[in-house]
């Protein structure tokens, strides 16, 4: 099932809402979990993987980008695909989902924003299928990503132990996570010392001083209007200041540049 909203009046100076993201959800699915008995964790962990397998795929060919919260939700920012891509996704997950899924996307002048709405509008319906809550005005404006990691933090764990190094990233997570969404951005963690972070372009010189300030870090960024992009560029321009082996701490490439 679709449900498709008016277009939106939420406009400050003339100026329409730019960024799209959604959020995923598995329907009824803690009581799917409890259904299990006692002996559930396994089958809760290797099913959960399954779904975030296909998902992740999918949302990657149409240019988007995907995130497991608490893997019952899940938040993803958009790129730019018409109603019938999710519809299509919605149809494979179901394949390998014991619950029914449901998918809201909206828009907002912020990643932040347009979460939030996503948010309210899911918890909003009782009925499955996609929610499409954009404007056919909105167009979206450039995104900058963000991969960040630490210079040498695989090293730590000799000085250290891998459960304390740990515990050090989870730390920079939370500082990291705080500062970008202060300024309408999303982080995530992406596993080892890596991290990836969605935020308007626009704040982009506030976040590239944030980042320049913290010991060790270096950081990727790349500009593209669809997030899977803007990503393939951040992590090309990583790459790069690992390759050179210098003093840069923060590269950055635009859509056209080395793209």
């Amino acid at each position: 099932m679709i449900l498709k909203t008016k277009p939106l009046h939420d406009i400050q100076h003339g100026e329409y809402l730019v960024y799209r993201a959604g959020i995923v959800e598995l329907v009824g699915y803690r009581f799917w979990t409890e259904s299990l008995g006692s002996d559930r964790e396994w089958i809760i962990q290797t099913t959960q993987a399954r779904i975030y397998n296909v998902l992740h795929k999918e949302f990657s060919n149409i240019g988007s980008f995907l995130y497991s919260l608490r893997y019952d939700y899940m938040v993803f920012i958009d790129g730019n695909s018409k109603p019938q891509k999710y519809i299509n996704i919605l149809n494979k997950a179901r394949k390998v989902s014991p619950v029914p899924l449901r998918i809201a996307i909206s828009c907002g002048k912020t990643p932040v924003e347009a979460q939030s709405k996503a948010t309210r509008a899911l918890l909003s319906i009782e009925v499955q299928g996609l929610l499409f809550d954009v404007p056919n005005k909105c167009r979206l404006s450039p995104i900058a990503a963000i991969h960040s990691d630490f210079n040498d933090f695989t090293g730590k764990i000799k000085e250290v132990s891998i459960y304390e190094t740990y515990s050090e990233l989870t730390k920079f997570y939370v500082r990291l996570k705080s500062f970008i969404m202060r300024n309408g951005g999303l982080t995530f963690y992406l596993g080892g010392d890596n991290f990836v972070s969605f935020l308007p372009a626009r704040k982009l010189n506030k976040a590239i001083k944030f980042l320049k300030e913290v010991p060790h870090l270096k950081s990727g960024i790349g500009v593209h209007r669809i997030p899977r992009r803007a990503l393939t560029l951040a992590t090309k321009a990583l790459d790069e200041i690992r390759e050179n082996r210098g003093n840069d701490k923060v590269k950055v490439l635009l859509f056209g540049e080395n793209a």
